[in-house]
């Protein structure tokens, strides 16, 4: 604070500046940051579950776990909630936070999902490849 000739304080003009446009950024920006951060809180919240449950070696390893579940649940929320929305109705903004929990959740468990998903297009492929009435 700075002083006038008349000794009243007036803030600095870097501060009032500083202050401005950290408002005007967190106008701004405070609608389209608000989903990610819920999505990131809730993948986190769910990735904790798989960290407590998994023996890893050392801190750096379960930090990666919980990086890897939860950038796994911010690439995958956005489109899950779409089609919960699409599918059931379920309003996408209210979807965001139970699926990042339950993508995050999930962690390690992928594997047997993709497995699950890559033999039912296997079987679909070979059901549609063996027609015999050349559809």
């Amino acid at each position: 604070m700075s002083t006038t000739k008349q000794g009243e304080n007036v803030p600095e003009p870097t501060t009032t500046s500083t202050a401005s446009l950290s408002v005007l950024a967190v106008a701004l920006l405070g609608p389209l940051a608000g989903p990610y951060v819920l999505i990131v809180f809730a993948a986190l919240s769910g990735a904790l579950w798989p960290l407590s449950a998994s023996a890893t070696a050392s801190r750096l390893a379960g930090g990666w776990l919980l990086l890897r579940c939860t950038l796994m649940a911010v690439v995958l929320t956005g489109m899950l909630a779409g089609l919960l929305q699409q599918y059931y109705g379920i309003p996408h903004s209210e979807a965001l936070a139970p699926v990042a929990f339950f993508v995050g959740a999930l962690g390690n468990g992928w594997r047997p999902v993709f497995d699950a998903l890559a033999s039912a297009l296997g079987a679909m492929a070979g059901r549609l490849g063996g027609r015999k009435d050349g559809k």
